[in-house]
């Protein structure tokens, strides 16, 4: 980018485009931008004119010879700003290379190693098990869909919750950082679609479950390359060994990598094989075996705990340090945990990441692990919960496994457009559960499958 440009467009405020447009006007850039979605309402945007100029998605707008584009990977491609700033040759950067640019150049995380993490599936449980490990040596800022938390000798403190994983929400995290006078040794940073370029050890867990973005014009996965695409000098990436395309990009560009394997029989640097509740851990020159504690689904965090080990390898973490988080580590809330319920057996699979795939797992965890009647609460709190829960994909899971459960409580104004015989249908997370209760007796199961923030 040319160092002396510094008029710019900044092209969405829902997903975290005003932090991106803040700092940028805060280091000297002419701003100014679009609320494409038309999502703020006239307090915010009167509070938003201090700093820039902010205009509607109905504005007349020219773009001008000299602004650059900034703009998220999943935004249709035929928006007229957009549009017009190609056919123009405008420079268009997307919002996460902007925001490494500005975390590079600032060097306001010059004191810190960075870790960013991107992927399909398992990216908190990743960045979470990953900040216990590094934590039992290094003090940790740990940014993920939770929200923000520092860490210190295995123990974690929140300090902000309600952040989303777009990247303009790095800016926030790095500002509350700053206001509470944290001085981690190490970040670690949840983003969705793609890697900044920030990071000293970028992390792709996963490719697959890949889905359509910017209208259906894009694949996901193509979009997440950019943890490749805007590497810094001098970094390593660490790769989930099915992601075969960005392995090979990676090496094209001579990026240092370490690729992971989740499979039994994975030919990887680092491979897991998980038996019961033993879990080994094959690295290049040893393994590493422990036992987790009951409780959980260990099986559903193998990418976790297979992504995490490969990269506190890279760090250089102590094989102890990982063994031992390993075994007392006993999954996150909301990702396939077992609790007592007033008498009810609880199965939570209730998580911003989680899709129709994890609902049939969680199932057959629920009847494997014990006896009681089924009770499953299924569905979203929004749809704009990434790219929520597909009614057509629920209808069909009942379809093939309703005579499974004893009773169905459907979430979400969607879900209503659902027939289902006999089933309930709540507006959130607490009035199924709620539901549940009153539709439950003891020793039936739980089971919490709604996609939703926590």
């Amino acid at each position: 980018m040319n160092a002396g440009q510094k008029d710019a467009v900044v092209l969405d405020l829902t997903h975290a485009g005003i932090p991106v447009a803040k700092e940028m006007v805060r280091i000297g850039y002419n701003v100014r931008a679009i609320d494409v979605y038309d999502t703020l309402d006239d307090a915010a945007i009167s509070d938003l004119q201090q700093f820039f100029s902010v205009l509607s998605s109905k504005d007349e707008f020219e773009l001008k010879p000299t602004e650059i584009v900034v703009a998220p990977v999943h935004l249709d491609p035929d928006f007229q700003v957009l549009k017009s700033a190609r056919e123009k040759g405008n420079l268009v950067v997307t919002h996460h290379k902007m925001v490494g640019q500005l975390i590079n150049e600032n060097k306001r995380l010059a004191r810190q190693i960075i870790i960013e993490i991107t992927g399909t599936k398992a990216k908190t449980s990743t960045a979470s098990l990953l900040a216990d490990i590094i934590s039992r040596k290094h003090t940790v800022l740990l940014h993920t869909s939770r929200g923000l938390e520092y860490w210190k000798e295995g123990i974690a403190t929140v300090i902000h919750k309600g952040l989303s994983i777009a990247p303009g929400s790095i800016l926030i995290a790095i500002e509350i950082m700053e206001k509470e006078r944290i001085r981690p040794d190490v970040v670690i940073f949840e983003t969705s679609i793609g890697g900044t370029g920030c990071a000293d050890i970028g992390v792709i867990t996963s490719l697959g479950q890949d889905y359509r973005i910017a209208s259906g014009t894009a694949w996901a996965s193509d979009a997440k390359l950019q943890m490749i695409e805007n590497a810094k000098a001098g970094s390593i990436v660490v790769i989930n060994s099915n992601a075969e395309k960005t392995i090979t990009s990676a090496r094209e560009k001579n990026i240092d990598t370490i690729t992971f394997s989740d499979e039994a029989d994975g030919v990887a640097d680092v491979n897991i094989t998980i038996t019961g509740n033993e879990v080994s851990i094959h690295t290049v020159n040893s393994t590493i075996r422990t036992t987790t504690t009951e409780g959980f689904d260990v099986s559903a965090y193998t990418i976790a705990i297979a992504a995490a080990s490969a990269i506190a390898v890279a760090f250089g973490v102590d094989e102890k340090d990982i063994s031992e988080t390993v075994r007392d580590f006993k999954g996150l809330t909301g990702r396939m945990t077992k609790s007592k319920l007033e008498s009810r057996i609880l199965i939570d699979n209730s998580n911003s990441g989680m899709d129709i795939l994890s609902v049939e797992k969680a199932l057959d965890y629920a009847l494997t692990s014990e006896d009681g009647k089924v009770v499953i609460i299924l569905g979203e709190e929004a749809e704009q919960v990434c790219e929520g829960l597909p009614p057509e994909n629920v209808s069909d899971l009942l379809r093939r496994k309703g005579k499974l459960m004893d009773k169905v409580i459907l979430v979400g104004t969607r879900m209503r457009d659902i027939k289902y015989d006999n089933a309930y249908y709540v507006r959130t997370l607490e009035e199924g559960m709620d539901t549940a209760l009153i539709n439950s007796t003891a020793g039936d199961i739980i089971l919490s499958c709604v996609k939703c923030f926590r």
